[in-house]
């Protein structure tokens, strides 16, 4: 059922936003990770989809399930509901046991839609905590500014990286800086190539 909906939503998808795809084969073949992107709205969980044409599991807020109609929607898309406004152990949970079972997990570690729509936000710590819990790689992932219709709409995808370097250390508030600020630093390398690829007009 979930690949005929995206059989019949995704060729709408790609013929009003022209998506340009940079950098897929930086997607590991196989195996977990967590893969870390901006975030502008809603229609940037296609934008991931489209990297495989795939479902995906993903972080997205509470406020998306206020209803049993949407609660049981966005599961079945693959979304998990997270709190943003304290630590949510029963999401992270559910992440790890997306990871454990071989599957990929997506989030957008701004925690929010940046409505700026110029630099990235501040990164949250939850992606990296999971990835150093689970002991997968990270994909940064960039895309050059909010999609819009029939506009230069261009994402990179960099190359994976792990935290091996740190699997013997305690995750302290500490280290979660230093990972965000790794993080982000790999995600803004991401934007920049994306915008290059916009300026250039790159097709793929």
């Amino acid at each position: 059922m979930f690949k005929l909906l995206i059989w019949l939503i995704l060729p709408f998808y790609k013929l009003l936003y022209m998506p340009r795809i940079i950098g897929k084969k930086n997607l590991p073949k196989k195996g977990p990770y967590v893969l870390v992107c901006n975030h502008f709205a809603k229609i940037d969980v296609f934008v991931i989809v489209d990297f495989k044409w795939k479902k995906i599991n993903f972080m997205a807020k509470k406020e998306w399930f206020n209803t049993k109609f949407k609660d049981k929607f966005f599961r079945w898309m693959g979304a998990i509901p997270v709190d943003r406004e304290k630590a949510d152990f029963t999401s992270i949970k559910a992440c790890l046991k997306v990871l454990k079972d071989d599957k990929p997990l997506v989030v957008f570690p701004e925690g929010t839609r940046n409505k700026i729509n110029t630099e990235l936000q501040p990164i949250h710590g939850g992606a990296n905590l999971i990835a150093f819990k689970a002991g997968v790689p990270i994909v940064p992932v960039g895309m050059n500014k909010k999609f819009k219709v029939f506009g230069k709409n261009y994402v990179y995808i960099g190359k994976p990286y792990v935290l091996d370097e740190y699997k013997n250390e305690k995750f302290t508030a500490e280290l979660g800086e230093k990972l965000n600020e790794t993080m982000r630093e790999k995600m803004e390398e991401c934007i920049k190539e994306a915008q290059k690829a916009a300026d250039k007009g790159i097709r793929k």
